[in-house]
């Protein structure tokens, strides 16, 4: 049975009325393309997409926490800087990150690292920046504060 005649006979196990087309669509042809980044033509508008893009993958670290007695505001949460060096090649991946100034707290350090692993690969350098790989120090900031509240847990009522 040809595959023409396997399809009219779903189509028409289905319900489907008789002469039904049955269209299907490549995956690539249903969705919309992502709208095309602005060209990146300086070194300066390049330096700035490297910063949105780490920043935008950067996370506040999970630290630990001495326990909290119900109805007490738990500690703020410290702030620090990490400077990070990494080196980028044209393709715009990192071929090595060291923390160059940590923030005294590993927990920042490895967190600074980690938002360049997420953030890569990079844009790649435009054309008029020279050099086949590109040494590159940022100082990433983590800003703290107070925590928010544990809502009280509400008190199941008295049964008598």
């Amino acid at each position: 049975m040809s595959a023409f005649r396997r399809l009219a006979l779903i189509l028409a196990l289905l319900g489907a009325p008789q002469g039904a087309l049955l269209a299907v669509s490549p995956a690539w042809a249903q969705s919309k393309p992502a709208p095309a980044a602005a060209p990146i033509t300086d070194a300066k508008s390049w330096h700035a997409a490297l910063l949105r893009q780490v920043g935008a993958n950067t996370l506040f670290p999970n630290l630990p926490q001495p326990p909290v007695k119900e109805g007490e505001t738990p500690p703020p949460l410290p702030s620090a800087q990490v400077t990070v060096q990494f080196v980028l090649d044209r393709n715009g991946q990192v071929l090595s990150a060291t923390v160059v100034q940590g923030s005294g707290k590993s927990e920042f350090d490895q967190a600074a690292l980690d938002a360049l692993k997420r953030a890569a690969p990079f844009p790649k350098p435009p054309a008029n920046v020279s050099g086949e790989t590109f040494p590159l120090r940022l100082p990433i900031q983590f800003r703290g504060g107070p925590q928010p509240q544990n809502p009280p847990k509400a008190k199941p009522p008295r049964s008598n």
